[in-house]
């Protein structure tokens, strides 16, 4: 078979089968051209999912006649003229295969006028096939209507789905673009009925509550922070406001809308320990950073990205969000919504969560953040000025106290003065069902759960001494026996080193048995049994084929941890719950525990006033 040239009609086809895979990426290539003319409003109009018309109509820069009839033609574009150009791509459609793909299947219409021009120029494009060029009267911008998609090649018509799943997938690309400029006027109709008509805003949490709604901007955390070629602007979900799915966490580079695996990772690494396992954060992340440090040329569709360093982008962005997040006090509100009572709004932001002692393994990312503590083990505590936002994903070096909770020799008076996350003039009050501790500062009380508190602790400083000189250990005067099953001798043989590292002295003792002959100074000895057989239940289900070893060793220190800390029930004197309050305040994530639970609940004084009819 002999080697020949396509026709331009086939090859057009072919570049649009990757250009256009459904109406949403007319949508986005429609109104990323709009976005580049310098439009200040852009209007789409969709009909039929998008199946029947697809209409982008803008007020920008126009075109004459002849970059008109050029802009049909396949690799046309006025962005690009040197390969150097590729290095510092700040504009959306910059391939010039977006016009000509989509009006090799559909019919196609472009209306446009410059702003000085008297008249326009309408050209008509039928399967590729370009229609007589004729001038005509029109507003100054561009307006494109693709009618009939995929009209001429059925075999793709067929693979499209509901008009309702169209729609959605084009609401999405319009939201997107309407999130990432938000100065820009943006509406959205299907079938002459309007979805989406925002105003062009000052700030990007205006547009968010725009499009979402007041009461969904007003559960956000806002902040900025900067890394070397990076600016991250970034809205994070508060701990009480998440989703049962990942729709709601969105990347932006350089205002262009992305999918990114290791902005995924970041996000997920950062947050893993403030979220469920069943639950996901709201995010919004803006990234601003040079065009040489990545390259937008790598998806037909310029989804996709390639960043230059992926491990550093990685590292920084869960540092940043860290720094971030402790800085802003992630910390539920009880608010009057939460309410069941007659006339008062139930909840809106999903079921409860459920405490569980699982916790979401790592991800299998291959890049990794390492967690470093201290080994302070001044037992004197006193209250200090505010504690500075960490510089790195570590636990500073005062951070954590080494011991244990102690008994206390002498009670404190109710009414102590203590550091509670560096807000000032907390009082430390009572405690509730032997569970909650009670605080109250300024304006606001706070519900302290005693045992994810302690937990956290806990975890926090296992980590530090593991780094260290090691995990305390005290001798057992008579071994504890464990018949264990095949299962935990198994899982023992393959995580005696882990156990070692722990504090455990385990020996196989024949047959099922198992003696402890020593165990972490922290854990008491009547949980002794209960630990080994939970720990070698848990390592034995948590290993899998890729599981790698600090996933394990996580999930064993939190098992730890949770098995050694205070429980609910508990009774506490005022001196211990002053010393793990302050103990709480200096560790790294304060605000859950290594299982997601949250630790501190807020109440403010009107929400009190509000209940009491006060207000």
């Amino acid at each position: 078979m002999s080697i020949k040239i396509l026709p331009p009609d086939i090859s057009n086809k072919i570049a649009a089968g990757e250009v256009v895979e459904r109406p949403a990426s007319v949508v986005k290539e429609l109104v990323e051209n709009a976005i580049d003319a310098g439009s200040t409003t852009i209007n789409v109009e969709i009909r039929a999912g998008g199946k029947r018309l697809i209409s982008v109509s803008d007020n920008g820069g126009g075109m004459s006649r002849e970059d008109a009839l050029i802009a049909i033609e396949r690799h046309a574009t006025s962005k690009i003229s040197s390969v150097e150009d590729l290095e510092s791509i700040q504009t959306f459609g910059f391939r010039g295969e977006a016009l000509p793909s989509i009006a090799s299947v559909s019919q196609f219409e472009l209306l446009t006028r410059t702003p000085d021009a008297v008249e326009g120029t309408k050209i008509a494009v039928e399967g590729g096939v370009v229609r007589p060029v004729q001038a005509s009267g029109c507003s100054p911008g561009t307006h494109i209507n693709a009618n009939n998609l995929f009209y001429n090649v059925p075999a793709r018509l067929k693979f499209l789905k509901t008009d309702a799943t169209e729609l959605n997938h084009i609401t999405n690309q319009v939201m997107w673009a309407a999130l990432a400029n938000p100065s820009i006027q943006f509406s959205l109709s299907h079938n002459n009925r309007s979805l989406i008509d925002v105003r062009a805003c000052e700030s990007y949490i205006e547009r968010i509550r725009l499009l979402y709604g007041k009461e969904f901007a007003d559960n956000l955390i806002e902040f900025d922070a900067d890394l070397p070629n990076l600016h991250l602007h970034c809205f994070v979900g508060k701990p009480d406001f998440t989703k049962a799915n990942r729709n709601y966490q969105l990347f932006f580079l350089n205002r262009r809308p992305i999918r990114s695996k290791v902005l995924g990772a970041a996000l997920n690494e950062a947050m893993r320990s403030m979220v469920p396992k069943d639950r996901h954060v709201v995010a919004f992340l803006f990234l601003r950073m040079s065009g040489q440090q990545v390259d937008v040329n790598v998806h037909p569709a310029k989804i996709e990205v390639r960043f230059q360093n992926e491990r550093s982008l990685y590292s920084g962005v869960v540092r940043l969000l860290h720094s971030s997040i402790y800085k802003n006090k992630y910390i539920p509100k009880m608010e009057a919504r939460d309410s069941t009572a007659e006339g008062v709004d139930t909840p809106t932001t999903g079921p409860p969560r459920q405490p569980r002692l699982e916790v979401e393994t790592a991800s299998a990312h291959t890049f990794s953040v390492s967690r470093r503590g201290s080994t302070k083990s001044d037992p004197v505590l006193t209250p200090s000025t505010a504690p500075s936002p960490p510089e790195e994903f570590s636990v500073p070096d005062e951070s954590l106290q080494a011991e244990s909770v102690q008994r206390p020799q002498h009670p404190i008076p109710e009414g102590t003065a203590l550091e509670l996350l560096d807000f000032e003039g907390v009082q430390l009050k009572t405690n509730l069902f032997n569970t909650y501790i009670v605080a109250e500062g300024g304006d606001r009380v706070f519900l302290i759960d005693q045992h994810v508190a302690a937990e956290r602790v806990l975890y926090e400083r296992f980590v530090e001494q593991l780094k260290t000189d090691g995990i305390p250990v005290q001798g057992l005067l008579l071994p504890v026996t464990i018949e264990a099953t095949p299962q935990q001798l198994t899982a023992l043989d393959d995580h005696s080193e882990l156990f070692e590292k722990l504090g455990f002295d385990l020996e196989r003792f024949g047959g099922k048995t198992v003696l402890v002959r020593s165990i972490p100074a922290t854990l008491p000895t009547r949980l002794v049994n209960v630990t080994v057989t939970d720990l070698l239940d848990g390592l034995g289900s948590a290993v899998t084929p890729t599981t790698e070893y600090l996933e394990v060793q996580d999930k064993a220190l939190i098992m730890l941890a949770c098995k050694s800390a205070v429980k609910a029930g508990d009774v506490l004197t005022m001196e211990e719950m002053v010393n793990l309050i302050k103990d709480l305040s200096r560790a790294k994530l304060p605000f859950n525990c290594p299982h997601a639970r949250p630790i501190i609940v807020e109440m403010h004084r009107n929400e009190l006033e509000n209940r009491f009819k006060r207000r």
